[in-house]
């Protein structure tokens, strides 16, 4: 299904559409796995997120789309042998079409490193599921165990 998918980087204009996109994804997970209409990082509904992180000097934001349709983006911050996968995210209506994959193949090809980091909820299963299962990452620690609401699980992958 990622046989017309474009992966290029993010650029200013693109941000309303996107923070549309992370809105309905995030809001998805909560909805999926809290029972919550609404839930996400701070500023995922209001822009202020995709502001901070897309354009922060040290990220790299790569944004996807199928045709017209803004179908999710990733955020990375390379590192001297060591990066993070700030944020991946699909639009609820694409998922489980390989975008995220491919999302994180650009990424990680573009800015090669040997090992990977990155933190998501801990109740975010789906997540989980993603990053172990398509990514290659394994479960290496907790923030905050003992408080599900705001333990965030960490993954680290090994190139």
């Amino acid at each position: 299904m990622t046989g017309n998918l474009e992966i290029v980087p993010i650029r200013k204009e693109d941000s309303s559409e996107l923070t549309c996109v992370m809105t309905r994804a995030f809001d998805d997970d909560a909805k999926r796995h809290l029972g919550e209409d609404k839930g996400g990082p701070p500023g995922y509904d209001d822009g202020s997120f995709i502001a901070r992180w897309a354009f922060h000097k040290d990220a790299r934001c790569y944004v996807a789309r199928l045709g017209r349709t803004m179908a999710g983006a990733i955020i990375v911050f390379p590192g001297a042998g060591r990066s993070v996968l700030g944020c991946i995210f699909v639009d609820p209506g694409l998922q489980r079409r390989g975008i995220g994959e491919a999302l994180w193949r650009h990424a990680s090809t573009l800015h090669p490193s040997r090992s990977w980091k990155l933190e998501t909820p801990s109740w975010a299963l789906s997540n989980h599921a993603f990053y172990e299962g398509r990514l290659g990452f394994h479960k290496a620690g907790e923030t905050r165990p003992g408080d599900p609401r705001e333990n965030q699980f960490i993954f680290e992958r090994s190139c």
